[in-house]
């Protein structure tokens, strides 16, 4: 791509420089020599030979296009102006909106000129548009700024393009590619400085993942923070190929074969942390997809910072301190079960204990703990490993997951002859661990005998609190949270004695007030939460210890709904009761809440 600021000025134009002053005739044409010898863009060079400055040649520009130039150096702009226009728009285009002007928008771009650039803002924005020229530097700062991310600069796609030639698009592209020579080109510095950079930005941006997703116009860097993707820059299409393989090559994988998906893993060492990375390479349309899981490998992990309430943190603390039993958490992918199990670990490691686990993958090491990972071509399988362990004398058994039956049977069984098991499921609720349990085979005896407590959890993002603000709580948002609690509805016009809200709502068609929401808060978006309104992640959820009454349920075979209304009759409370609290505290918001429970 060539350099914006350069690429304005014209033989024309610079002849104009020398009429005004700004430059001599001599200057000029030592320019052009240059120009000649380097290949670089004219007002580039007059710049770096020092003949003039970047703000007098942006000036002259300004004034020679009918454009004012405006420095962005004191300029503040508004966040929610700045969220208008997607990241990856100002990141293509280098430019950034930066105040209101009545019905227009104005908008600062390196080339202000670009038809393109200014048809695409006016889609987003809906506005006119009346653009001012500012440096590329600047623009890339703010971007920095208010996105929270890094602009890549002219010259860092420059240099990116020079170093990699141009290839077919598609999974086959580098195919004809010898492998030493796409090893040197994956070594070379600007592709290792690339990968590091994303590397490191994920870390200071406290990412879980990072998603590099090719594109027929190049490749989008997306990293997940706090549970959501948020596109971070886009690459040129050219540097598919070389990152791809300077990932394969840290991660042990083979950078020759494109056409299957590999996995891989490496630990780096950023200042004092060191990081777990698992790498995963999938073919797509236009080349490998790659996503790298960052595992911290330092992380200290403590069931006070988990987001419980006092009785639940005590009621989880008491089930875990168990000699014997099987206690399991449960939620889909991503709510936080493995955090929460190895907080339990952390909690209960201690020198008189033999705690060994086996896990699909090992997220995080814990001294003292015995931690082994499946491997599933070595025919180590959670049943297999489980009956292994049985062997090694332990006092509590950690299993990643329990998905089949024999891992299920197995892990009842060590629990009624004296261990204590910590696992995890996929069900939604602390009832459906039942249900989850005996649709594996698992005797309903059985489990009545072993279970000794559920933990049904989900996350939610934290309001940030350096933006958070209070607002009016919404009634039509508040609704669907209401229902879980339908004696916190206000009596009003319609409502009859000994109905539920639920029926209220369908017999009145109103949308009735809560009690329970006494406040609500938002966050406004700042640079500290990336302009979201949110940072950081917090648990909800639902503590149920399995009481006799329980039992007794269990084990004559009750449904999952007479569990559920038994836990209601014991006041455990629900997930979205929960997350209700939270939002009345100010930690989080209704459409988060409704967001990870909406499958409820």
């Amino acid at each position: 791509m060539k350099d914006p600021i350069g690429q304005k000025v014209t033989e024309a134009l610079a002849e104009g420089m020398v009429k005004e002053g700004l430059i001599t005739s001599a200057q000029l044409a030592i320019a052009r020599v240059s120009q000649e010898s380097l290949g670089k863009e004219l007002g580039r060079i007059l710049i770096e030979k020092g003949f003039l400055t970047e703000v007098q040649l942006l000036s002259f520009l300004g004034k020679t296009l009918s454009t004012p130039y405006i420095s962005l150096a004191d300029v503040t702009i508004d966040p929610e102006l700045v969220k208008t226009v997607p990241l990856h728009m100002a990141q293509r285009y280098r430019l950034i909106p930066i105040a209101r002007e009545g019905d227009k928008v104005i908008v600062a771009m390196s080339d202000p000129k670009n038809l393109f650039a200014l048809e695409d803002v006016r889609g987003v924005l809906r506005k006119e548009v009346k653009p001012v020229l500012s440096s590329v530097d600047e623009i890339n700062q703010k971007i920095k700024q208010y996105y929270g991310v890094h602009a890549p600069t002219a010259d860092r796609t420059h240099d990116s393009m020079e170093l990699v030639n141009l290839a077919p698009e598609g999974p086959d592209e580098g195919a004809g590619m010898a492998g030493d020579k796409l090893e040197k080109i994956a070594t070379g510095p600007k592709v290792v400085s690339a990968v590091n950079e994303i590397i490191l930005g994920s870390f200071k941006e406290k990412a879980s993942d990072i998603h590099l997703e090719p594109t027929r116009e190049g490749v989008r860097v997306r990293y997940r923070i706090d549970g959501c993707l948020d596109e971070k820059e886009r690459l040129p299409r050219e540097m598919l190929l070389p990152v791809v393989s300077r990932i394969k090559i840290i991660g042990g994988m083979d950078i020759a074969e494109r056409r299957v998906p590999q996995d891989g893993r490496v630990r780096v060492r950023i200042g004092g942390t060191s990081l777990d990375m698992r790498l995963s390479t999938y073919p797509t349309l236009y080349g490998e997809k790659v996503v790298m899981r960052l595992l911290a490998k330092d992380s200290d992990i403590g069931i006070e910072s988990m987001g419980f309430s006092n009785r639940d943190r005590k009621t989880f603390a008491d089930l875990i301190m168990r000699s014997h039993g099987i206690f399991l958490v449960t939620g889909p992918t991503g709510s936080g079960k493995s955090t929460t199990l190895y907080a339990a670990l952390s909690r209960i490691n201690t020198p008189d204990k033999n705690i060994i686990s086996i896990e699909d993958p090992v997220e995080s090491e814990i001294p003292g703990v015995n931690q082994a990972q499946v491997n599933a071509k070595a025919g180590v399988t959670f049943a297999s490993a489980l009956r292994s362990i049985l062997r090694q004398d332990p006092d509590v058994i950690m299993i990643g997951e329990i998905r089949d039956g024999e891992t299920a049977q197995i892990a009842v069984r060590a629990a009624i002859t004296g261990h204590l098991v910590l696992s995890t499921l996929h069900t939604n609720t602390a009832a459906g661990a039942v249900a989850r349990l005996t649709d594996l085979g698992t005797e309903p005896f059985l489990i009545a005998s072993s279970l000794i407590g559920v933990l049904a959890q989900r996350l939610v993002r934290k309001i940030c609190n350096a933006c958070r603000k209070e607002i009016e709580p919404d009634p039509t948002k508040i609704w669907p949270l209401a229902l879980v609690r339908p004696e916190t509805v206000v009596p009003q016009v319609g409502y009859k004695s000994g109905k539920s809200a639920l029926e209220v709502m369908d017999a009145d068609d109103t949308l009735p007030p809560t009690s329970r929401i006494e406040r609500s808060y938002m966050g406004r978006g700042c640079v500290a939460c990336r302009m979201s309104g949110y940072s950081g992640r917090i648990g909800i959820f639902e503590m149920a210890p399995i009481g006799e009454s329980v039992r007794a349920l269990i084990a004559a075979g009750a449904s999952e709904h007479d569990i559920e209304k038994e836990l209601r009759k014991m006041e455990v409370r629900a997930i979205l009761e929960d997350g209700l609290d939270k939002v009345n505290a100010g930690i989080t918001t209704v459409e988060e809440v409704l967001r990870v429970t909406q499958e409820e």
